[in-house]
């Protein structure tokens, strides 16, 4: 760099370097870092080679901490459908949906139904926030996955209406935005799971907590278990009335 080249311009080059080596500085910069502040602080000092070796090991440590946050394999979501359809014998399907109808308030809408169409559980909550619609969205997924966990379901297809989302995720695409932090908390939570699998219905297909996210809860969050209220009764039958075996309850 010259001396009229400020830090911020050094970084944004970084981008035409491989990225292993962009890994690599950023681990020597941060160790620069350190040993600045324990020269300064305890008047002590490390040799270079010891402290490149360090940034050797941070970097293969990196990767291997990658490896097990991210250990789903990245796969393309199957094709979009235009309905809702039941997920396979032994497996859950979980949807999620929001709703910014009312400025300054986001809702959430989750619902999880087996192989037969019965409904596991139906929820609604309200949170007060300016969220992007992206972010509103990953929001609802990160909430779907904690409800699974919290449901003690082991074997999930999750499903919603945002594409864009829904194709990062697939592909553990985690960059540096307000977004990214969303999506990280989402495949962290997702690796614990005996198997999780992303896919993208079209809104007709989502109808179903589409209305559940704009229903206001008695407070600021509302479980259903082994129903869903009267107001998205009507919804839940169309998408599953061709099912003659699937068990149906509608809360009073």
């Amino acid at each position: 760099m010259d001396a009229s080249s400020s830090m911020c311009e050094v970084i944004e080059r970084w981008a035409r370097l491989e990225e292993k080596v962009r890994i690599k500085g950023a681990f020597l910069l941060w160790s620069m870092w350190g040993e600045r502040n324990n020269k300064v602080f305890n008047d002590k000092t490390t040799p270079h080679q010891v402290l490149l070796s360090r940034v050797a090991r941070y970097v293969d440590e990196q990767g291997k901490y990658a490896q097990t946050i991210y250990m789903r394999k990245p796969s393309e979501p199957a094709g979009s459908s235009k309905r809702w359809c039941v997920p396979p014998d032994g497996l859950y399907k979980i949807n999620v949906d929001v709703s910014l109808a009312v400025e300054g308030w986001i809702g959430l809408g989750v619902i999880a139904r087996n192989h037969e169409g019965g409904v596991l559980f139906t929820t609604t909550r309200r949170v007060r926030a300016h969220w992007t619609p992206e972010i509103a969205e990953a929001k609802a997924i990160e909430w779907g996955v904690r409800l699974g966990r919290r449901f003690g379901l082991q074997d999930i297809i999750l499903e919603s209406d945002c594409q864009s989302v829904i194709n990062r995720l697939s592909k553990n695409a985690i960059y540096l935005s307000d977004l990214d932090n969303v999506l990280t908390n989402i495949l962290v939570s997702c690796a614990s799971f005996s198997s999780f699998h992303w896919s993208h219905v079209k809104r007709d297909g989502n109808f179903v907590v589409h209305h559940l996210a704009k229903l206001i809860p008695f407070g600021v969050e509302q479980i259903w278990e082994n129903h869903y209220p009267s107001e998205v009764a009507p919804y839940v039958l169309m998408t599953i009335c061709p099912l003659s075996n699937a068990t149906l309850s509608v809360s009073p």
